[in-house]
């Protein structure tokens, strides 16, 4: 599963990593955000527009997201 790896990242520049990442990936992919709420967000955001789904990897590692085309 390919992954996106964001730490380090500033906020400001999450929204554009993220888009160019799922334009060229094969779903499903993972996106580690870390802990952090707002990175999190703004993943979710774009996900949400591209109308895919996401969810926490499992309750021991919260800090990636699982990307999806569908509602599992």
């Amino acid at each position: 599963m390919k992954t996106l790896d964001l730490h380090g990242i500033k906020h400001a520049l999450v929204d554009e990593k993220v888009r160019v990442f799922l334009n060229f990936v094969d779903l499903p992919c993972q996106i580690i955000t870390g802990n952090s709420p707002e990175m999190k967000r703004i993943v979710r955001k774009v996900v949400t527009e591209y109308e895919w789904f996401c969810y926490e990897r499992d309750s021991y590692n919260c800090g990636t997201l699982i990307i999806l085309e569908s509602d599992i």
